[in-house]
C-alpha cells in the first residue's frame, strides 16, 4: 500500500491519499465504542503519525535489532498504543515466538516480561492474537480484552495494564510467516480497517528492511507456510 501524507499550512499531518489494495481482509466490527467523527478523525492520524515515524526509523536503523526497537518505539510514541512488540516465530517442539524487541512506558513494558507466548494451536499460550495470526497467515484484531475468550490467559495481566485491544500482524517472508508484530491500545475497538491497513503496511516495509539485513536467509523452510 502507498500512502502520500497531507499537511496543514503549519506543518501538522492532516490525513492522506491512498492508492493500493491493502492485503489486510476481514477486520470484526468495532462493537466495543461509539466514536464521533472527530474522534475517529484523530485515531486515524494518531495511526498515520505513528507508521509515519516508524518508517523513518527503518531508513535511520544500523542494525536488525535496532529496526526493531525503533520501529516499536516510534509507534508507542503516540497516546493510545500502550505496547509494541515484534516476535520471532520458532519451529522448535514449543512453537515458541521469542519477542525480539518491545516499547512502551516502563510500566507498560512490565507486561512483556516473563510471558510465554507460542503459535501451537494445542497449547493454552497459542490461544492469544500472535498465535492466530501466525497459524493463519493473516492479521487477527482483538477488540477487548476483557470479552474475548481466547485471550484468558492474558487477561487480567492486561487489564493491570490497561490494555484494552490488540492487533497482531504476520510478518512474511518468501511465503513463509517468520516475525509477528503486536501493538496494544488502551481503548476497545481501537483498530479498525483504516489502522489495521497502515501497520500492515508498516509490517511489510519492516519485513523488507530486516531482509536487507539478511535475517531471514538461515530461517528459510523452518518457519510455518501462510
Amino acid at each position: 500500500m502507498e500512502i502520500l501524507a497531507y499537511f496543514h499550512g503549519s506543518g501538522k499531518l492532516h490525513g492522506t491519499v491512498h492508492d493500493k489494495v491493502p492485503r489486510m481482509e476481514n477486520v470484526p466490527p468495532n462493537e466495543s465504542a461509539i466514536s464521533s467523527d472527530d474522534d475517529i478523525e484523530e485515531r486515524h492520524l494518531w495511526a498515520l503519525e505513528a507508521y509515519v515515524s516508524a518508517s523513518r526509523a527503518l531508513i535511520r536503523s544500523k542494525t536488525p535489532q535496532a529496526l526493531i526497537e525503533q520501529v516499536c518505539k516510534a509507534i508507542t510514541e503516540k497516546p493510545p498504543y500502550l505496547i509494541a512488540w515484534m516476535g520471532l516465530v520458532q519451529n522448535d517442539p514449543e512453537k515458541t515466538i521469542k519477542i525480539l524487541g518491545v516499547s512502551g512506558s516502563v510500566v507498560a513494558r512490565d507486561y512483556a516480561k516473563e510471558i510465554t507466548l507460542s503459535w501451537d494451536s494445542t497449547r493454552e499460550d497459542g490461544q492469544g492474537p500472535a498465535g492466530q495470526s501466525v497459524r493463519s497467515g493473516e492479521t487477527t484484531v482483538l477488540v477487548d480484552t476483557l470479552t474475548d475468550k481466547n485471550f484468558l490467559r492474558w487477561r487480567d495481566r492486561a487489564h493491570k495494564y490497561g490494555i484494552r485491544s490488540v492487533v497482531s500482524i504476520p510478518v512474511h517472508y518468501r511465503k513463509n510467516v517468520t516475525c509477528v508484530l503486536l501493538v496494544y491500545a488502551s481503548t476497545p475497538g481501537l483498530f479498525d480497517a483504516y489502522e489495521v491497513r497502515l501497520f500492515e503496511s508498516l509490517a511489510d516495509e519492516t519485513t523488507a528492511g530486516l531482509a536487507k539485513f539478511g535475517l531471514f536467509e538461515n530461517m528459510a523452510g523452518k518457519s510455518p507456510s501462510a
